[in-house]
């Protein structure tokens, strides 16, 4: 992987990053403790905190989510890829040019967590999630850029839970939330958020 930060933009190479997942912890932490975990984890891989406070929609809705969204990407500069900009990139080393170099197209990663019954009351159980939702716009092609920045990301979060014994389990990788009432579902982060871009 070919990852330079310059004037605080990812440029990311041609080679497939791998598909864009996240997982699914269950931990023995507060849920305000497990986000706030997964978002100093993506904060150290170049992520950004978007701005809006997603905790007061949930709040007023009565959820019992905790959630923080982080952005990274930059639509105009992961521009389109087509049969010249191919050719051109073979032949010429783009890093050499910032003008043409393409970065990560723009990604939402929703971090959210609530309490969930352990069956046994001394005990707190979290339902973390940590997901990241492609906004769609940029070249398509760049769309997995932040891939290996969210598996990264979530690699420390596991790490971290295991080394203080508060990590339970850890579901294999996934590619988005069913559920529709979960902060990290598609439908429910674009309604929050008004737009993953």
């Amino acid at each position: 992987m070919n990852l330079s930060n310059s004037d605080d933009t990812r440029f990311i190479d041609l080679v497939y990053q791998g598909a864009l997942t996240g997982r699914r912890l269950l931990v023995r932490y507060s849920p305000s403790e497990a986000v706030q975990l997964g978002v100093m984890r993506l904060l150290a891989q170049g992520f950004s905190l978007r701005q809006e406070d997603l905790n007061v929609a949930l709040r007023a809705e009565g959820a019992a989510w905790t959630a923080q969204a982080l952005t990274i990407g930059d639509r105009k500069k992961s521009w389109q890829r087509g049969i010249v900009a191919d050719l051109v990139e073979d032949f010429i080393p783009v890093d050499l040019f910032p003008a043409l170099r393409r970065t990560i197209a723009p990604t939402t990663v929703i971090v959210t967590a609530r309490a969930i019954s352990s069956g046994n009351e001394s005990s707190e159980v979290t339902e973390l999630f940590i997901v990241p939702l492609s906004s769609n716009s940029g070249d398509p092609s760049s769309a997995f850029g932040a891939a290996p920045l969210v598996r990264a990301a979530i690699a420390e979060v596991i790490s971290t839970a295991e080394g203080q014994g508060a990590l339970i389990s850890a579901d294999k990788q996934i590619l988005g939330v069913s559920d529709p009432d979960c902060p990290a579902s598609r439908s429910k982060a674009t309604q929050l958020l008004g737009s993953l871009k």
